[in-house]
């Protein structure tokens, strides 16, 4: 029991903490649970084997019914009416939506990978607050899991932040240097990169200044650099300088 307790992480989230501590569990396929604690919501993801399977929030937002909801998979009519029979019977509500005949069962496994993802693309936004890491077994039977490497759960967060002064703060400054790691072959073979992201890093194969990246390649600056802070997280690239 102490040894399991002298695993627990805990810290204070800042604006660059979420995808660099995400990552440093899923690369390790570690299993246990990360919660983050903000100023109004808690939020709970549960990791197996390196993969996110589940995701839960004190958010109402973050709601099954919200998420069915807004993809209009559901009317407001026929939500309120399963809310309604949920809290009644006990039963979740996404039991009572497939019932109901509001949605079938193969909506329902998608309408919650939808709700895990928003919950966890939700988490790369958030720059205070506190996070709790506890490895071991998980207290849930959950077995709904994301259809997302790490690379690309990591890839597809940053993508979701807008934030420049973030990006700035992880990539800058213009005389910074990229270069590729021994940890591209083995990682993009699980990812899904588009051509001009490959591009990129086949400019990085040699330390190359962010300044020369952003003019050799096609895509806009700000995607540059939000592509380089999530390759820098992923270990792909390396930051350095030209002292260096």
């Amino acid at each position: 029991m102490l040894a399991a307790k002298s695993h627990v992480r805990e810290g204070i989230l800042s604006s660059a903490t979420f995808p660099a501590l995400l990552y440093s569990i899923l690369k390790r396929a570690d299993t246990g649970v990360l919660t983050l604690t903000g100023d109004t919501s808690e939020k709970t993801i549960y990791v197996r084997d390196g993969r996110p399977i589940f995701a839960t929030s004190s958010d109402r937002d973050d709601r099954l019914g919200q998420v069915l909801f807004k993809t209009s998979q559901v009317s407001l009519d026929g939500l309120m009416n399963a809310v309604e029979v949920s809290v009644k019977s006990g039963k979740r509500l996404g039991t009572v939506l497939v019932e109901q005949g509001l949605i079938q069962p193969h909506e329902l496994v998608e309408g919650v990978r939808v709700q895990v993802r928003s919950i966890i693309h939700s988490l790369f936004l958030w720059t205070r607050g506190s996070y709790r890491y506890a490895p071991g077994a998980l207290p849930t039977d959950e077995v709904i899991t994301l259809k997302l490497s790490p690379g690309d759960l990591i890839l597809e967060g940053i993508r979701t932040i807008d934030s420049w002064g973030r990006i700035w703060e992880a990539v800058g400054p213009l005389e910074a240097t990229y270069k590729t790691t021994e940890r591209l072959e083995p990682l993009v073979k699980d990812m899904t990169l588009s051509l001009e992201e490959w591009n990129l890093l086949s400019h990085c194969e040699q330390p190359v200044l962010l300044k020369d990246l952003c003019r050799l390649s096609p895509v806009a600056d700000f995607e540059i650099c939000r592509f380089l802070w999530a390759a820098q997280t992923l270990g792909i690239v390396q930051r350095g300088s030209v002292r260096d």
